[in-house]
């Protein structure tokens, strides 16, 4: 067999065996979701009137 199913396997094992490690793992992935997106949104801050009138992405506009 190979590494990956066997990991897999393993693991499932774990989470079945005490599922309070599964609620961490996914607490864990939306922090780090959220922190992404904070990150993301931070490129967009407002820049001077230009940021009411329209919003760029590479050479396109978007006008409100």
């Amino acid at each position: 067999m190979k590494i990956l199913p066997i990991a897999l396997i393993i693991f499932w094992i774990i989470v079945i065996a005490t599922p309070e490690i599964l609620a961490y793992l996914l607490g864990w992935f939306f922090i780090f979701i959220w922190l992404n997106m904070l990150a993301f949104f931070s490129f967009f801050k407002k820049k001077g009137d230009n940021w009411e009138k329209y919003v760029k992405f590479g050479k396109y506009k978007i006008y409100r």
